[in-house]
C-alpha cells in the first residue's frame, strides 16, 4: 500500500511540469497546414466532401507542394496528382 501511494505521489509530481508548460508561440518556421485528400471525381464522393468540407477543390501537385498561405479548408486532389506530389516529396 505504502508503495503504491508512494509511486502515486511521484507521478503526480512529475506531472507538474509537464502541465505547466505552455503550448510554443506561432513563429515564422511554423508550417501552414495543408490537408489534402485523395479522391475521385464521382458525384457521390462530391456531395460527401462538401458535407464535410464545404465545397469541393481539387488541386495539382504542385499547387499542393507549393509555399504559401495555409489553406482554410481541406483539397481533393486526383489519384495521379498523389503520386505526382509523392515524387516531389521525395525530392
Amino acid at each position: 500500500m505504502r508503495l503504491m501511494i508512494c509511486a502515486i505521489a511521484l507521478s503526480a509530481v512529475a506531472a507538474v511540469p509537464a502541465l505547466a508548460k505552455e503550448a510554443p508561440a506561432a513563429t515564422e518556421t511554423t508550417k501552414a497546414a495543408r490537408t489534402v485528400y485523395v479522391c475521385d471525381n464521382s458525384a457521390m464522393t462530391r456531395r460527401a466532401f462538401a458535407r464535410e468540407h464545404g465545397g469541393v477543390e481539387f488541386v495539382t501537385a504542385k499547387d499542393a507542394a507549393a509555399k504559401g498561405a495555409a489553406w482554410t479548408a481541406p483539397k481533393c486532389i486526383k489519384p495521379a496528382e498523389a503520386r505526382k506530389l509523392k515524387e516531389l516529396a521525395k525530392r
